[in-house]
């Protein structure tokens, strides 16, 4: 489906002919073996949407562009954009949306000794940044997220139960196989860092909003989510969001990975662009980089020097609660190996020794495989960040 508006100015994608996005996706989808995928671009008002293969593997009915997915941690900027219209923005919960209060990825636990004040991934917060909205707001969270962000927007297709029709996440089975997912009871508690179910519509509606058009949340809230917090992985954190150098341009985004999903929103508002893609599978990130790259909108190496980093200096076993990673030291870059276990499946994710090269300041980027177009760097002597989360070095 391709909706066209009159009067598009030329800014990013221009190199991409309109209609061009269905056969990008068809020909990453067919690369990676992807089940199923959903995607959609927003140009200064035009709205160009595709979808190619299955909502389940095994069965017949195919993935549509308003097939729902669980768009996983695309939720964090809705959190965060309600939490902002709902409280003041203190110390508190400035860390607690910006991956900076110190807790462990999977609880409020405190990090290791030594990571004081580092930036790591944690779902915790959100968990936190929930239950302080649902208390001033005198309501549950998921009633406040409805009355306040998703109602307003119209996103009839969002919400935090499964819809008729979604697409089946799939988990990692062997190196190449894939295996659906039976059942996917995303715990209640979990739900502002991760719940959501969405749309590729929806989610652009929700993009053009914080791109500048008309909606809930005010202007000033918006702006305070794409104020950079903490330095991570050559690019910045904000509230909710990445931000990022993408092709020259300022771009803010987030990804989403639970439960046999992957998925990404881009926004680049000197464009008024915003990109979405959504996948069924744990394999996904690898389409959706072939599509960010296809686009012209890769992440930019690193802008700001610093000091590099000796692979041998690295080398070693880091672990923490339920993530490990092993890392060899090859020429001039890094081999990387990296298990994980979903934090909704149970399911086991092994990633093969994937190399990563030095990108500048200290920051390493895989090229292709599972974690094509991720980073990792070392922040401390013996801590690294490995998946967004720091880990301490426990052996050589």
């Amino acid at each position: 489906m391709v909706m066209r508006s009159r009067g598009r100015r030329r800014g990013a994608c221009d190199a991409v002919r309109v209609g061009a996005l269905e056969e990008i996706v068809r020909e990453a989808r067919a690369r990676t073996g992807v089940p199923g995928v959903a995607a959609g671009v927003l140009r200064d008002g035009v709205v160009e949407t595709c979808a190619d293969g299955v909502l389940q593997l095994g069965l017949d009915a195919a993935v549509r562009a308003e097939t729902p997915f669980r768009v996983a941690s695309i939720s964090k900027p809705f959190t965060a954009s309600l939490a902002l219209s709902s409280l003041p923005l203190d110390e508190r919960l400035a860390a607690w949306l910006s991956h900076t209060a110190g807790f462990r990825c999977e609880s409020e636990t405190p990090l290791p000794a030594g990571a004081e004040g580092l930036w790591s991934y944690s779902n915790a917060g959100y968990w936190a940044a929930g239950r302080a909205v649902a208390r001033a707001c005198g309501t549950t969270f998921e009633e406040a997220m409805a009355a306040r962000i998703l109602g307003p927007l119209g996103l009839a297709a969002t919400g935090y139960e499964e819809p008729p029709g979604a697409a089946r996440g799939h988990v990692q089975e062997g190196e190449t196989g894939h295996r659906a997912v039976p059942a996917d009871a995303y715990p209640a508690a979990r739900r502002p860092s991760g719940g959501l179910w969405s749309t590729v519509g929806d989610l652009l509606r929700f993009a053009a909003h914080q791109l500048g058009g008309p909606g809930p949340v005010p202007a000033e809230a918006r702006a305070a989510m794409r104020e950079p917090r903490a330095p991570a992985l050559g690019a910045a954190y904000g509230l909710g969001w990445w931000l990022r150098d993408a092709a020259g341009r300022s771009a803010f985004d987030h990804e989403g990975s639970v439960a046999g999903y992957q998925s990404l929103l881009l926004l680049v508002p000197e464009d008024a662009l915003a990109l979405v893609v959504l996948t069924n599978s744990w394999r996904g990130s690898g389409l959706v980089r072939r599509v960010v790259e296809q686009l012209g909108l890769s992440p930019s190496p690193p802008a700001r020097p610093g000091p590099g980093v000796r692979p041998r200096d690295v080398a070693g076993r880091y672990v923490l609660d339920a993530t490990e990673a092993t890392v060899e030291a090859s020429g001039g870059g890094l081999l990387v190996r990296e298990t994980e276990i979903d934090p909704v499946t149970g399911a086991g994710l092994e990633t093969p020794r994937f190399p990563a090269q030095a990108l500048g300041g200290g920051v390493f980027g895989f090229a292709g495989g599972l974690l094509m177009g991720h980073r990792l760097d070392f922040p401390r002597p013996g801590l690294a960040r490995i998946g967004w989360v720091v880990l301490p070095r426990t052996g050589t």
